[in-house]
């Protein structure tokens, strides 16, 4: 895109989400006659990319997700796209956070927040029925996303295998206990056996 695409933050009409106002855009659509557009969505966990990762030359190529939808997907649907790539997405207590990144009148990369999805909710939020449309989403722009996993749910299960290891570790050690007892009869009647013939020996050069 050259200079004639860029827009201004003003122009975008983010200003008009807020006072409800009709947009052609928002009007469902039908998906079987209208082609997809390419996204570009760029995933970090616990914290968003800078705006200064972006430009036309560059982006943080290593955490992207591309997918194809249409302007009436929802940013809900989108979360469900991500959860196939990152299964923190599907945990509980898990909050995925959205931005959009685009280039202002000045051709210097911004951004706009859009809101946070918390995984495991059973009424979704006017977030995550936000749809790319409304937020006034353009081919060319780039959807930055912050992943903040539970404590409880993925980082918990993730755990599981050392809390697995940690119980193996305790039986070993009740095994271990159990048997010190036996183990220390059997080394006592040793040194008394050991003390019988010590007794004996002395008797003997005494004679």
């Amino acid at each position: 895109r050259g200079p004639a695409a860029f827009r201004g933050g003003a122009g975008r009409g983010f200003g008009s989400l807020a006072m409800g106002r009709e947009d052609p855009m928002d009007l469902p659509l039908d998906r079987e006659k209208v082609c997809p557009m390419l996204l570009r969505i760029f995933c970090k966990f616990n914290e968003f990319h800078e705006d200064s990762d972006f430009s036309y030359e560059k982006q943080p190529m290593d955490d992207e997700v591309r997918v194809h939808t249409w302007r009436d997907a929802t940013l809900g649907e989108l979360t469900e796209l991500l959860a196939q790539m990152h299964r923190q997405c599907r945990q509980a207590g898990t909050r995925v956070s959205f931005k959009v990144v685009y280039p202002d009148a000045n051709g210097k990369w911004v951004s706009h927040m859009l809101g946070s999805i918390a995984i495991g909710r059973r009424l979704q939020d006017d977030v995550a029925r936000k749809t790319l449309a409304q937020i006034r989403f353009q081919v060319g722009d780039f959807l930055a996303v912050a992943i903040y996993p539970a404590r409880s749910g993925y980082n918990k299960a993730a755990a599981a295998g050392e809390d697995d290891k940690e119980e193996d570790k305790e039986e070993r050690e009740d095994r271990r206990r159990r048997r010190e007892p036996g183990e220390e009869g059997e080394g006592e009647e040793e040194d008394k056996d050991a003390k019988k013939t010590e007794d004996a020996m002395e008797k003997e050069e005494d004679k």
